[in-house]
C-alpha cells in the first residue's frame, strides 16, 4: 500500500470513518494522542439539548395571551384564550403542551422568554452558528454571510465545555448527536478541539456493519489499520487508536440500546420519541455520554403555521414526557436536565400566508427534576414603539448566554466565563 502525505491521511480517514458508519466531526486529529473508549461512571450528570430546527414560534409556545398586542397581530396563527393553559394572568402553554403544564406543576419545567442578543441575525445558517458558538461573532456554516467575519470561534460551545472538564481524558462518546439528518443539520455546537464529538442517526447505523455482508466495508477497515508510519509512530497510533475507538464505542452505543427495555410505552409514529427512546437506554446503561444532542425539524412556518405547528407541538409535547416518566421510572431523571433551543423566533406580525417570519427575542426552555419551575425574566413588550424598528421582532430581555452560563456551572459544573469568553448574568433557573 502506497504512504499518504498527511493531507491524504486526513482526507482518507475522515472519508473513511463516515463510510463505516461513524459520523465524526475531526479536529486537526494527527497531533492527538490515541483516543480509546472509557468506562462510564454511570452516575454523572447528564445534558440533552433539543433543537428546534427552523426558527421556532415561541409566541404559540409560550403564549402571550395576556397581551392585547398578540390578539391584535394575530389571527390565523393566534392560540385562543379559551385554548391556552394557563400559567398565569400573563402567559400560558400551547394546548398541545400538556405534558409540560404537568411537568410544571410537578416542579420540573422552567420557562426563560425573551432569549436573544444584540443585532439578532435571521440568516438560518448565520444564527445556527451564533446559537451553536455561543458568540454573536460565529461564522461556520456554507450559507448564509458564512465567511464574510472573521473569528476564532472555531469550535462549539458545548465542544469548548467539555474540553475544559475532560482535558487529557480520551472518551470518544462525551458529546454524542442522535437522530436528525445528519450530517446535512450537523450540531457542530458539540464540536471541541480535543473532543469532536460523534453522531449518529440510529445504533444500527452507528457502527462497523462491514464484518457481516459488506466486503468494501470490511476491506475499508483494514485499510485503516495498514497505513504505514512516515515519520512518527504516533500518527498511525492515532489512526488505529481512532478506528477502535470508533468500533468500541458503536458496538457499545448498538448493545445498550438494543438491551434496553423502557418502563413506559413510548408513542409510535414519533421520530423525536425514538430519539429520546435511544437516550433513555444509554443512560440507564450507563454510558459517559455528558452531551446528548437531538434535532426536530419543520418550525420554519412561513405559511399555514397553525396546523403545522400543532402537530410539532403534540410530537414534542408526547416526545418529551414520556422520555421523562421513562427515566422516572428507571431511576435516572434527576440525572438529566433538557433544554430548548432554536436559531430564532417569529415575527409578532402574522403575513399573508397564515404564517409568521423571521425574528428574535424567542423563549426557550428547561425541563427536568434540576430546574427551579416557572418563568423566569420577563416577556418581551409587543407593543409596535417597541419591537426591533424593522420586521415587527421582539426585543431581547435576556442574553441566551446567560441560559448557556446558568446551565454550565449550576448544572453541569463548568466555569461558564472560560467557555463563553466573559461573565453573563446568570438566570436563577436552576435549583
Amino acid at each position: 500500500m502506497a504512504r499518504l502525505g498527511m493531507a491524504d491521511r486526513r482526507r482518507f480517514l475522515a472519508q473513511s470513518l463516515g463510510a463505516l458508519g461513524v459520523g465524526c466531526m475531526l479536529p486537526e486529529f494527527l497531533r492527538r494522542n490515541p483516543v480509546a473508549a472509557a468506562e462510564a461512571d454511570g452516575g454523572h450528570r447528564v445534558t440533552v439539548v433539543l433543537q428546534f430546527g427552523g426558527g421556532h414560534d415561541a409566541l404559540s409556545a409560550l403564549v402571550p395571551y395576556g397581551h392585547k398586542e398578540y390578539h391584535e397581530h394575530r389571527n390565523h396563527t393566534r392560540i385562543k384564550d379559551e385554548e391556552v393553559i394557563k400559567i398565569n394572568d400573563e402567559l400560558g402553554l400551547h394546548p398541545n403542551l400538556k405534558g409540560w403544564k404537568e411537568m410544571l406543576d410537578e416542579g420540573a419545567f422552567a420557562a426563560l422568554p425573551g432569549l436573544g442578543y444584540p443585532n439578532p441575525n435571521y440568516s438560518h445558517f448565520t444564527a445556527c452558528d451564533i446559537w451553536f458558538g455561543g458568540d454573536p461573532r460565529s461564522r461556520r456554516s456554507v450559507g448564509g454571510d458564512a465567511g464574510l467575519q472573521t473569528t476564532d470561534v472555531v469550535h462549539g460551545w458545548v465542544g469548548r465545555a467539555i474540553d475544559h472538564a475532560f482535558k487529557g481524558n480520551p472518551d470518544p462518546v462525551l458529546t454524542l448527536a442522535i437522530g436528525g439528518a445528519w450530517p446535512a443539520t450537523m450540531p457542530w455546537a458539540i464540536a471541541g478541539g480535543e473532543h469532536p464529538g460523534l453522531v449518529m442517526s440510529h445504533p444500527e447505523g452507528f457502527r462497523f456493519v462491514g464484518d457481516r455482508n459488506d466486503e468494501r466495508r470490511v476491506n475499508l477497515y483494514k485499510k485503516l489499520h495498514e497505513i504505514k508510519p512516515m515519520e512518527s509512530s504516533a500518527q498511525v497510533d492515532w489512526v488505529n487508536g481512532t478506528a477502535a475507538a470508533a468500533n468500541a464505542a458503536s458496538e457499545q452505543i448498538r448493545r445498550m440500546s438494543g438491551d434496553y427495555k423502557p418502563k413506559i410505552e413510548y408513542p409510535a409514529n414519533n421520530g423525536l420519541a425514538s430519539q429520546f427512546r435511544i437516550i433513555a437506554g444509554l443512560i440507564a446503561g450507563g454510558l459517559s455520554t455528558r452531551v446528548y444532542w437531538v434535532h426536530i425539524g419543520g418550525f420554519d412556518t412561513h405559511s399555514g403555521q397553525r396546523a403545522q405547528h400543532d402537530s410539532l407541538m403534540a410530537a414534542v409535547n408526547d416526545a418529551t414526557t414520556a422520555f421523562f416518566k421513562d427515566l422516572k421510572a428507571q431511576g435516572q431523571a434527576q440525572r438529566v436536565l433538557m433544554m430548548t433551543m432554536s436559531e430564532f423566533s417569529r415575527t409578532t406580525l402574522e403575513n399573508g400566508s397564515q404564517g409568521t417570519d423571521h425574528s428574535a427575542g424567542g423563549a426557550q426552555f428547561l425541563l427536568g427534576p434540576g430546574v427551579k419551575p416557572g418563568i423566569h425574566g420577563a416577556h418581551p413588550s409587543l407593543k409596535k414603539e417597541e419591537l426591533i424598528p424593522t420586521g415587527w421582532s421582539l426585543k431581547h430581555t435576556q442574553d441566551f448566554r446567560g441560559m448557556y452560563a446558568s446551565v454550565l456551572e449550576k448544572w453541569m459544573g463548568i466555569p461558564a466565563e472560560p467557555i463563553l469568553g466573559q461573565a453573563f448574568p446568570m438566570i436563577d433557573c436552576i435549583a
